[in-house]
C-alpha cells in the first residue's frame, strides 16, 4: 500500500476575493484560455521543478498552467472525436520508439496526460472550470504527476505489439506504469489427514483417499468469461488496477492507494459470465488419487503431493496436497526412531534355567531366546526386527525385550521345602552319607584291589530339575 501526501491547495479558475487572499500571495496575469492557481506561501505551496522568483514580502508567483486543449492542437468544443483523433496523430509523432529527439518522451507524456483528461466527462468538466490544479485536487495527485500510465492509453489505440511489454527499444518503463495483480497466482493447499495401522506405518502402505478441490473450469479456461465474450475496463479504476482515496488535512491533500474493490486489481471485469463456473473460473470437483506411503513413516509425518491442491484463480497453477499422518501404536510395542521396545515377563525359575520364549513382533510371532542365568532387566534383542530407515530402507533397527523375572507372592508346601533344601545346598549344609570303608582280604599273600569310591550326588543339580519338575 503506496501512501502519498500531497499539498496542491484547490486553485479556481478566478482571482478570489481580497478578503480570501492569503497574506503575502500575487497573482500572475491570465493569458486567454488559459487557467491561473493561486500562489501561497512556500510552506504550503505544491512542490514544483521550477518556482516562480519570489517578490518582496514573502510572496510566490505561480506560472499559468498548462493548456490541454493547446497541447492536443484542438478547440474547447472540439468533440471527443475530435480529441481521438488528435491524439493518435499526436501519440504515433512523439512516440518514444518513432521520435528520438531529445524531449520527445516529455511531449508524449504531456499528449498522454492532455488526452486522460479531455477524453474523461467528469474531469474535462472540472479542467474546464479549475483548470489543471482542480483536476489534480480532484484526483488526488502531487503536481506535474498523474496516476495513468502514459504506455497504456497507447496501448488502447495502437495494441500492445507498438506500445507494449517489449515494444520499447530499450526504455525503463517501471517508473510510468501501474502496478496489478498477477493473473497466474497459484491455487491454495489442501490438507488430508490418514491414519495407519503400526504395521503400514513399518512397512509402507497405498491409500485411496476421496479429495474435494477446485479445478480449473474446462468451459472457460479459467478466465470466468462465457466464450466469444471479452472483458471490459473497470469503470472504478480505469483498468489500473489501483484507487486513490484522498483526504484534506491540515497539512494538505493526504492520499492513500489500495487495490480496487471493483476488479481485485485486475483493471478489467467480467462482461459476461461463464455459465459452468458462475465467473469463478474454478469448478469443485470429487476425486480418488492413490498415496503412496513410504516404510518407516511416523507419526506426525507430511507427505507432500504436488498438483493436487486448489487450482489457481484464472487458469494459475494450482497448490500442492499435503497428507498429515497418524498412526495407531499398539500398547505392548513401543517406538523410538528406528527401534521397537517390548516387556517379556519370564517365571524365576525361567530365569535360573533357560528357556524359549514367544514375543510378539511387527511379523507375527517369533521365538526369544532366554539365556540361564538371566536377570530382571536385562535387555535381549532380536535383530533387524525394526523399523527400516525412512531414507534408506535397506537399514533396520532392531526390536529390544527388557526381561521382567516375575517372583511369587505365595508358593506351595512342597515348593517352600524344595527351596529350603536349596539353601541348605548354597549355604553347604547338604549331609552326604559317610563312606565305610571295605576291609582288604590277602589270598597267597597277593594283595587285594583297591575300591573305587562311589562318585558323589550333584544334589544341587538334581534339587534343581526337581523343582523345575515341580514348577511344571
Amino acid at each position: 500500500m503506496a501512501l502519498a501526501l500531497s499539498t496542491l491547495p484547490f486553485a479556481p479558475s478566478t482571482p478570489a476575493p481580497a478578503s480570501f487572499r492569503p497574506r503575502g500571495a500575487h497573482f500572475a496575469p491570465s493569458p486567454a484560455g488559459r487557467s491561473v492557481g493561486v500562489g501561497l506561501p512556500l510552506a504550503c505551496a505544491a512542490p514544483r521543478k521550477n518556482r516562480g522568483r519570489r517578490r518582496r514580502g514573502g510572496g510566490l508567483v505561480v506560472f499559468a498552467a498548462a493548456d490541454y486543449y493547446a497541447t492536443l492542437g484542438v478547440q474547447r468544443s472540439a468533440t471527443i472525436k475530435d480529441i481521438k483523433a488528435a491524439y493518435r496523430k499526436l501519440a504515433r509523432q512523439y512516440h518514444p520508439d518513432v521520435n528520438k529527439e531529445p524531449g520527445a518522451t516529455d511531449k508524449f507524456k504531456e499528449i498522454s496526460s492532455a488526452y486522460e483528461v479531455l477524453s474523461d466527462d467528469k474531469k474535462r468538466a472540472l479542467y474546464d472550470q479549475y483548470g489543471e490544479a482542480g483536476v489534480k485536487s480532484a484526483v488526488g495527485g502531487n503536481a506535474g504527476a498523474y496516476t495513468s500510465n502514459p504506455f497504456d492509453l497507447f496501448e488502447t489505440f495502437f495494441g500492445a505489439s507498438m506500445g507494449g511489454g517489449g515494444g520499447f527499444s530499450g526504455m525503463d518503463q517501471s517508473a510510468f506504469r501501474t502496478r496489478r495483480r498477477s493473473t497466474a497466482a497459484q491455487g491454495e493447499d489442501i490438507r488430508y489427514d490418514v491414519i495407519l495401522g503400526f504395521s503400514e506405518a513399518i512397512f509402507g502402505t497405498e491409500k485411496d483417499i476421496i479429495l474435494s478441490h477446485l479445478e480449473t473450469c474446462d468451459a472457460c479456461s479459467g478466465s470466468g468469461s462465457k466464450v466469444g465474450s471479452k472483458a471490459k475496463i473497470c469503470s472504478t479504476c480505469g483498468g489500473r488496477g489501483q484507487v486513490m482515496r484522498t483526504e484534506q488535512t491540515p497539512f494538505g491533500l493526504f492520499s492513500q492507494v489500495s487495490i480496487c474493490p471493483t476488479c481485485v486489481g485486475e483493471g478489467e471485469v467480467i462482461s459476461e459470465y461463464c455459465r459452468k463456473c458462475s465467473g469463478e473460473g474454478r469448478v469443485r470437483v470429487r476425486k480418488e488419487i492413490k498415496v503412496k506411503i513410504p516404510p518407516g513413516v511416523s507419526k506426525g509425518s507430511t507427505l507432500r503431493v504436488r498438483g493436487e491442491g486448489d487450482a489457481g484463480p484464472k487458469g494459475g497453477p494450482p497448490g500442492d496436497l499435503f497428507v498429515c499422518l497418524d498412526v495407531e501404536e499398539p500398547s505392548d510395542i513401543k517406538r523410538d526412531g528406528i527401534n521397537l521396545y517390548s516387556t517379556v515377563s519370564i517365571s524365576y525359575i525361567e530365569a535360573i534355567l533357560g528357556t524359549v520364549q514367544k514375543v510378539r513382533t511387527v511379523e507375527g510371532s517369533s521365538e526369544l531366546r532366554i539365556p540361564p542365568g538371566t536377570q530382571p532387566g536385562d535387555v535381549l534383542v532380536l535383530a533387524k526386527q525394526g523399523v527400516p530407515s525412512l531414507n534408506r530402507p535397506s537399514i533396520r533397527g532392531d526390536h529390544l525385550f527388557t526381561v521382567k523375572v516375575s517372583i511369587p507372592k505365595r508358593i506351595s508346601g512342597r515348593e517352600k521345602e524344595l527351596l529350603e533344601e536349596l539353601a541348605s545346598l548354597k549355604n553347604g549344609g547338604f549331609a552326604r552319607a559317610p563312606v565305610k570303608p571295605k576291609p582288604v582280604h590277602k589270598e597267597n599273600g597277593s594283595r587285594a584291589a583297591p575300591e573305587v569310591p562311589d562318585q558323589p550326588d550333584d544334589g544341587e543339580g538334581d534339587w534343581l530339575k526337581k523343582l523345575s519338575d515341580f514348577a511344571g
